[in-house]
């Protein structure tokens, strides 16, 4: 059976919070191998990814010995939460003053891609609105707009049973 990884010690700050990322979707797929993640990955849909990674790549990046591209980390990631049962997709509840773009909860993915860009780049600051985060954001403000019309609308909704609403019945 090949040795578990140990979370590496001596990283780069700005690579910091990239790993410390990629090791907490490690740790809740309860530490598979790097083989177990290569498989994962070389099972993957060829048209739902953009990169492949083998067992070492996977091992050099989790031991923070190698910055891979995007597209390497994101299917380290992506197995990682495959394994792990976890929706790349899902927001993310972490370091909130981390990540605050355009008033809008991140997904577990967008903190993953701010912590790569900060480990490529160094300070990521002021970066342009994209066209799928001004699509969610204007999702989100349709959403919110419609609950609050269907909360001001009296003739909306019947109150439900129980919900301390008027009844059409006389109280005696």
């Amino acid at each position: 059976m090949p040795a578990r990884l140990s979370q590496p010690t001596d990283v780069p700050n700005d690579h910091q919070p990239l790993i410390d990322m990629l090791w907490r979707f490690y740790v809740a797929a309860n530490g598979p191998s790097t083989r177990e993640i290569a498989r994962i990955i070389a099972t993957q849909d060829d048209d739902q990814r953009d990169g492949t990674a083998n067992h070492e790549t996977v091992r050099r990046t989790l031991k923070a010995l190698h910055l891979p591209e995007w597209q390497t980390v994101e299917v380290i990631f992506l197995a990682l939460c495959q394994i792990a049962n976890v929706d790349a997709d899902d927001e993310d509840d972490g370091d909130s003053d981390f990540f605050d773009r355009f008033d809008q909860s991140p997904t577990h993915r967008d903190r993953l891609r701010q912590c790569y860009r900060l480990a490529r780049y160094g300070a990521v600051h002021d970066l342009p609105r994209t066209r799928d985060e001004k699509a969610r954001q204007q999702a989100a403000e349709q959403e919110r707009a419609q609950r609050r019309i269907m909360a001001d609308d009296p003739w909306g909704q019947a109150p439900s049973a129980g919900s301390g609403g008027f009844a059409d019945e006389p109280p005696f």
